[in-house]
């Protein structure tokens, strides 16, 4: 049959969501980022943590979606989440260049090895409420479809996935 027909087939959406799932590095402490990363993107979840340490660390409100950089930015008007950051900039110890070159690895594992993630981690723990920053959080998506009918969520979806992945386990 056709690829279509594969991938949406039970095995093929299987086989293919279990690949996606799991063929990447993430080091999370709940399989629930890992099921809202496989409906909100690869580090989504990582990514909106980041997000929420930016809006704790600069003051400024951000939507927690997991993208960091907004598409078709220019260095010139950026999206907020950048903006954000170089409105603190002084405290990051960054420059524009700088922070747009750490938030392009957004997409990858190693940007949780960048100095603006930990900078901004270690300037919102500091501010936070004595308790470290999460370093991972479902993404703030709604689904939106004409297949679908009423009113999802990343967070809804993710956790149906691990109500069913705890139930399996179970068995």
């Amino acid at each position: 049959g056709s690829i279509r027909h594969e991938v949406f087939s039970r095995r093929g959406g299987l086989y293919f969501g279990i690949k996606h799932l799991l063929d990447y590095p993430a080091s999370y402490e709940r399989p629930l980022y890992r099921f809202a990363d496989f409906n909100a993107g690869w580090h989504a979840s990582r990514n909106a943590a980041f997000q929420q340490a930016a809006a704790i660390a600069s003051g400024k409100q951000l939507v927690r979606d997991g993208d960091l950089l907004t598409p078709g930015a220019s260095m010139h008007k950026p999206g907020a989440t950048e903006a954000a950051l170089r409105s603190i900039d002084m405290l990051l110890g960054m420059d524009a260049a700088a922070i747009r070159a750490d938030l392009k690895r957004g997409g990858s594992a190693g940007f949780a090895d960048t100095a603006l993630y930990r900078a901004v981690f270690a300037i919102a723990d500091r501010k936070g409420s004595g308790t470290p920053v999460p370093r991972a959080r479902v993404p703030d998506i709604a689904l939106e479809s004409p297949k679908i009918t009423r009113k999802l969520t990343t967070a809804w979806f993710a956790g149906r996935v691990e109500a069913r992945w705890k139930a399996c386990m179970a068995r």
